[in-house]
């Protein structure tokens, strides 16, 4: 007999016991910053980007973050990355960046032209201290990251210095795959839809191996905007 059969495990104080003791290792057990940056830069999706330098350009997300006003980002704190993801903006031609994310978009929302940076890449390490249930990031979490993802690719897209605010006014998820706290994933983030200081953003998150795991798409309003915003 199992040391512990499914009868035993059906009774709500074990179980309760089971789920205490997953999210007390998971609190107790977080990578360090040191081992994730050394375990990251070995991903085959990170040297992809690495090698496609004519396609794609590194990005200091603290840089880009400072540079604009409203640019709301979680990115960096330690109950959600530990470290600060590895961001590219694409740098090839507008018909490579659609392609992208064609098979996964439709026609109406693939990115938009006339901007400085059609689609941002990131990979990030979701931290184990994001649990919702034992080994599963909570949905909130989710959605935080998605909605920094989204910020970035404004502030990419906008003049440095500008005091204009990006601000969300909705925020739909589409949950495909569960994502696993103690991972990598890779993220897209773009804006398909940009007029008179209404932005419409899109994000992408994959697994290492390219399996889509949730997409989410944005309305966002820029707020007060200066000379320097995203040009129509």
């Amino acid at each position: 007999m199992p040391l512990l059969s499914p009868s035993v495990l059906s009774r709500p104080g074990v179980m309760q016991a089971v789920v205490l003791a997953r999210r007390v290792f998971a609190a107790w057990y977080v990578r360090s910053a040191a081992d994730i940056i050394r375990e990251r830069a070995s991903l085959a999706v990170v040297k992809e980007l690495e090698q496609e330098a004519s396609c794609w350009t590194p990005i200091d997300v603290s840089a880009e973050l400072k540079g604009v006003a409203g640019s709301d980002s979680h990115f960096g704190y330690r109950t959600i990355s530990t470290v600060l993801p590895l961001a590219y903006g694409w740098a090839g031609d507008l018909t490579g960046a659609r392609q992208l994310v064609a098979a996964k978009a439709p026609a109406d929302r693939l990115p938009c032209a006339e901007i400085h940076t059609p689609v941002l890449a990131l990979v990030d390490y979701i931290s184990e201290c994001t649990n919702g249930h034992p080994g599963l990031i909570h949905g909130g979490m989710t959605a935080i990251i998605a909605h920094s993802s989204m910020s970035l690719v404004s502030a990419l897209n906008m003049t440095k210095g500008t005091q204009a605010e990006v601000v969300s006014r909705s925020l739909n998820m589409d949950y495909r795959k569960p994502i696993r706290t103690g991972q990598f994933v890779k993220i897209f983030a773009w804006l398909y839809g940009h007029e008179h200081g209404q932005l419409k953003a899109a994000v992408h998150f994959y697994s290492p191996d390219g399996q889509m795991l949730v997409e989410a798409i944005s309305d966002l309003e820029v707020v007060e905007p200066s000379a320097g915003t995203v040009s129509n």
